[in-house]
């Protein structure tokens, strides 16, 4: 993808019947779900930060190519990050709701395991939450 936004293929795109910022949706859509299948042990969170900050690296090395280095290309990126995302993050509030009902959605954050161990392993760096386990 990085050879397709920085390299002289400007206008590809349109030959698929594509605007430009729905190649990056569906550019940076196709990213963050290939990088949540090959890496089912990372925090979802952290991989769609990292293809997002990857958007705005690209539109930031387009300036150097040559190209024109767009704000609303860089938001159509993120765009394609963040709905990749949202579905597993939908599906984790709602199974916090069908676990807990009594509580509020806040509450039932706090008490996640997954959000206690990530809380303690910034609190303490060598905590064991901090160990993989193999």
């Amino acid at each position: 993808m990085a050879v397709l936004m920085l390299g002289p293929f400007q206008g590809l795109e349109q030959a698929f019947g594509l605007n430009d910022k729905a190649a990056h949706a569906i550019a940076f859509y196709g990213v963050t779900v290939g990088l949540f299948l090959i890496s089912p042990t990372r925090r979802r969170d952290d991989l769609a930060v990292f293809v997002i900050a990857a958007a705005l690296a690209a539109e930031g090395l387009q300036f150097f190519t040559g190209r024109s280095v767009s704000v609303g290309d860089f938001l159509a990126g993120a765009g394609g990050a963040v709905a990749a995302w949202l579905p597993g993050f939908v599906e984790q509030v709602r199974h916090a709701a069908r676990r807990h009902p009594n509580l509020t959605l806040a509450q039932a954050s706090a008490i996640n395991r997954r959000r206690r161990a990530r809380a303690s392993a910034v609190q303490n760096p060598a905590s064991p939450a901090r160990i993989r386990r193999t």
